[in-house]
C-alpha cells in the first residue's frame, strides 16, 4: 500500500510544475495529503518542506576590477604621429608638383627650376644649397633664378640644358631632394656625395620599433576606436611605428610656400 501511495507521490510531484495554477491547488492537496499517510512533513506551492531551513545562497566570488590602462604615453605618441603626417602631406604633395613640373626628356623647363624653390625661391642642391646653373645659349653657366630675371622674352615653355646634370628624387618618405650631377659618374658629385652620406645614415640607424611600445599602442588604438576591426586597428599601428620609428630622412631644404 505504502510503495503504490509514493509511487503516486512521485508522479504527483513530478507533473506539478507543468501543470496550471487551478490543477497545481488541488494536485497539492492530494500531495499532502498522501505525505500526511506517510508521515513525511507538508509541502508548500514551491514543493519546499514547510518549516524547513532553507540553506543560504553563497555569496558571490568577488572579482577584482581590473586595472585601467594609463594610455597618456601611447595618446601622445599618437597626437605626435598626427601632426608628423598631416606635415610630410604638405611635404609630399609639394615634392609631386616638383617631380612633374622638373619632367620630362631632354632640356628640363627653367620656370620651375627658378621659382619652385622655397617661398618662390629657386631650387636648391640638397648637398652645396645652391641653384642649378643651366648650359648653353647666352645663359650658359648662370643660375636658373638669374636667368629668369634677366631673360625678359622667357615663357613657361622655356627649357635649357642643366651644366653638370641635376637629380630629382623623391625620398623613402615622399619628400623632396634635388643634386648637382648625374648617378655614379663621379663620387665627388653632389648627388653621389648625398647617396653615400645617406646609405650610412641608415646603416648606422638602430631602429626604436620595442616591441613594448607597440604593444602599448596597440592597447591605446584599441582602446580609443573600438568601432575598428583588429586589422585596421593592426594597419593603423603598422604606419604609426613606421612613421615615428622607423629612420627618417628629413624634409629637405626645398620647401613648399609659407606665403597666402
Amino acid at each position: 500500500m505504502s510503495e503504490d501511495l509514493r509511487r503516486k507521490l512521485q508522479t504527483l510531484e513530478e507533473d506539478f510544475a507543468r501543470q496550471p495554477l487551478v490543477a497545481q491547488q488541488a494536485d497539492l492537496r492530494e500531495i499532502n495529503h498522501i505525505r500526511t499517510q506517510l508521515g513525511m512533513p507538508l509541502v508548500d506551492a514551491h514543493l519546499r518542506e514547510i518549516g524547513a531551513v532553507e540553506k543560504p545562497k553563497p555569496e558571490p566570488k568577488k572579482t577584482k576590477p581590473k586595472p585601467v590602462q594609463d594610455h597618456t604615453e601611447a595618446r601622445e605618441i599618437y597626437q605626435a604621429y598626427l601632426k608628423k603626417i598631416e606635415e610630410l602631406e604638405l611635404h609630399q604633395a609639394y615634392a609631386e608638383r616638383v617631380a612633374k613640373a622638373t619632367s620630362g626628356p631632354g632640356q628640363t623647363p627653367v620656370r620651375p627650376l627658378a621659382t619652385m624653390g622655397t617661398d618662390g625661391g629657386p631650387l636648391l642642391c640638397d648637398h652645396c644649397r645652391k641653384p642649378i646653373l643651366l648650359e648653353g645659349g647666352q645663359f650658359h653657366g648662370v643660375t636658373a633664378d638669374v636667368a629668369w630675371k634677366r631673360n625678359t622674352n622667357h615663357s613657361d615653355k622655356w627649357t635649357s640644358w642643366i651644366s653638370g646634370g641635376m637629380v630629382v628624387e623623391i625620398q623613402t618618405n615622399g619628400t623632396l631632394r634635388i643634386y648637382h650631377g648625374y648617378p655614379g659618374r663621379d663620387n665627388k658629385q653632389c648627388c653621389n656625395v648625398a647617396s653615400r652620406k645617406d646609405k650610412e645614415a641608415r646603416e648606422e640607424f638602430e631602429s626604436a620599433k620595442k616591441p613594448e611600445k607597440q604593444n602599448m599602442i596597440l592597447a591605446f588604438l584599441e582602446n580609443e576606436f573600438p568601432n575598428m576591426t583588429s586589422e585596421e586597428h593592426y594597419r593603423l599601428l603598422s604606419k604609426i611605428m613606421d612613421t615615428m620609428y622607423s629612420y627618417d630622412p628629413g624634409l629637405g631644404i626645398n620647401r613648399p610656400s609659407t606665403k597666402s
